[in-house]
């Protein structure tokens, strides 16, 4: 474990939110408010992304896509895609609170790797508006990594890997086959 210098989490689903629920509910309620229903398995098909980037996903799927051109008569457009997270911003903010217990054993990963002088770091498709609510809760329980890499940070959303970078220079830790990656 020497050569270990960082590891950067993940958050909902990894960390917090066993199941990913906050941002299901999200998106299937932010769907609904614009007539289309989606299935809790369509709303995680694309989890981990930026949220943006993670409605584009679920309205290019057939079905959904089929769903959207059948209650609006033609195939979503980036405001279309707009109007909706500006929908599930909302919504997520509302309900992150209420998933937000770590999931078994983060607390006692996180009291290990400070024990090895491992800087932990994290990165979310979360805004900053949602890690604001979330991040105190986390904090509580014991995750407060000291690097914080939102999706609305100006960074491309994963795959991409510009929020691991980011996370690094953070961090000061370098190279990057000394920091370990985690997500669901």
């Amino acid at each position: 474990m020497s050569e270990i210098k960082a590891v950067v989490f993940d958050w909902a689903g990894t960390v917090v939110d066993f199941g990913c629920f906050a941002p299901v509910q999200a998106f299937v309620s932010a769907f609904a408010e614009h007539n289309v229903e989606v299935t809790s398995a369509e709303a995680r098909e694309p989890m981990g992304r930026a949220k943006r980037d993670h409605i584009e996903d679920m309205l290019a799927t057939p079905r959904i896509a089929k769903a959207w051109e059948s209650v609006h008569g033609g195939p979503a457009t980036q405001d279309d895609v707009e109007a909706i997270y500006n929908s599930y911003l909302p919504l997520n903010e509302s309900c992150v609170g209420d998933f937000a217990d770590l999931i078994p054993g983060a607390a006692e990963t996180m009291e290990w790797l400070r024990a090895r002088d491992i800087k932990i770091g994290s990165t979310t498709g979360y805004t900053r508006s949602i890690m604001s609510i979330l991040a105190p809760l986390a904090a509580k329980q014991g995750f407060e990594p000291e690097s914080l890499v939102c999706s609305d940070d100006g960074f491309e959303g994963r795959p991409s890997p510009l929020g691991m970078y980011q996370s690094m220079v953070n961090l000061g830790v370098y190279p990057p086959k000394c920091v370990v990656n985690v997500y669901d």
